[in-house]
């Protein structure tokens, strides 16, 4: 599992905006590892206006593709100054807390206490996905950050994604979806050696221009805040989640500064059958909340 140049820089855009800047104590699910090389890493890293000569230190920093490689640890401490960074896999590779992600986590010291919890493309390699997720929950804190980097095409897991999988997964759990895009991977390389990878926005439309011919992988990214200490919940397609969960689907309030959007819970089917009375009295519960 690793950190390529599209996944550096969404971190780097969510620090410039000051998503992570809470981020203190980081889990990757996975035992992470950066896969790009030197200089590309450097060059998105610039921005930051740190010390990039301090990137020449990373163990392993020159060997990718080849092993040993560097932990992705390396990246958050020094992008994010984090004070504690933990990974969970059953290979225990780089210190990894060892754990079959197939099964249930028991240890619940580590409940409720990540601020920012990471599947940079592990999960896809989980047959149990779902208890992964469960995992994943469970790891992060209230108001803490999700950040999910997975396959639509060209994967080489059990799973490949969508966006109806993802948004599924925060409309059980009421989570703040922060912002989302599509991967496209090219055949090509940077002149150092990296992989051309370009955000786009999340619209199959738009995928549908595609010369695959051209490219190597479609990965989708989405980034979460999870709102509660609430117990994980399993999505359900169709009208089974209004009658399970009172969740009738999303409706996007998009604010000046603020690229995200909730969830908000419903007991009608459709957002269009929502009343202009409670949309407005939403939007004002929201703005509110915000500038307070």
């Amino acid at each position: 599992m690793g950190i390529n140049t599209s996944s550096i820089q969404h971190l780097v855009e969510l620090h410039n905006l000051g998503y992570l800047k809470e981020a203190k104590s980081v889990l990757d699910i996975g035992a992470t590892e950066l896969h790009i090389k030197k200089n590309d890493l450097k060059e998105l890293l610039q921005s930051i206006g740190k010390d990039l000569s301090l990137i020449d230190k990373f163990p392993n920093i020159d060997n990718w593709p080849k092993a040993p490689r560097t932990s992705s640890k390396y990246l958050y401490e020094f992008l994010l100054n984090t004070k504690e960074y933990s990974s969970l896999d059953l290979n225990g590779l780089h210190g990894a807390i060892k754990h079959d992600l197939n099964k249930p986590l028991l240890d619940k010291k580590l409940f409720n206490k990540y601020d920012l919890v990471t599947d940079f493309g592990s999960c896809e390699h989980v047959f149990n996905v779902s208890e992964a997720y469960r995992t994943l929950h469970n790891l992060t804190k209230n108001k803490g950050i999700i950040i999910i980097d997975q396959v639509v095409f060209g994967g080489n897991g059990y799973f490949t994604f969508d966006k109806s999988f993802l948004e599924g997964i925060a409309a059980a759990n009421d989570y703040t979806v922060i912002n989302g895009s599509y991967i496209i991977v090219l055949k090509d390389k940077t002149k150092d050696g990296s992989d051309l990878q370009y955000h786009i926005p999340l619209s199959k439309n738009l995928l549908n221009t595609i010369d695959f011919s051209k490219i190597k992988s479609i990965g989708i990214s989405m980034t979460f805040q999870k709102t509660s200490d609430k117990e994980f919940l399993i999505p359900y397609q169709g009208n089974h989640m209004e009658k399970i969960y009172g969740v009738a689907g999303f409706n996007r309030f998009y604010l000046k500064d603020h690229i995200g959007y909730s969830y908000i819970k419903s007991n009608v089917r459709e957002v269009e059958e929502v009343s202009f009375f409670q949309l407005v009295k939403e939007f004002f519960r929201r703005l509110f909340k915000k500038f307070n």
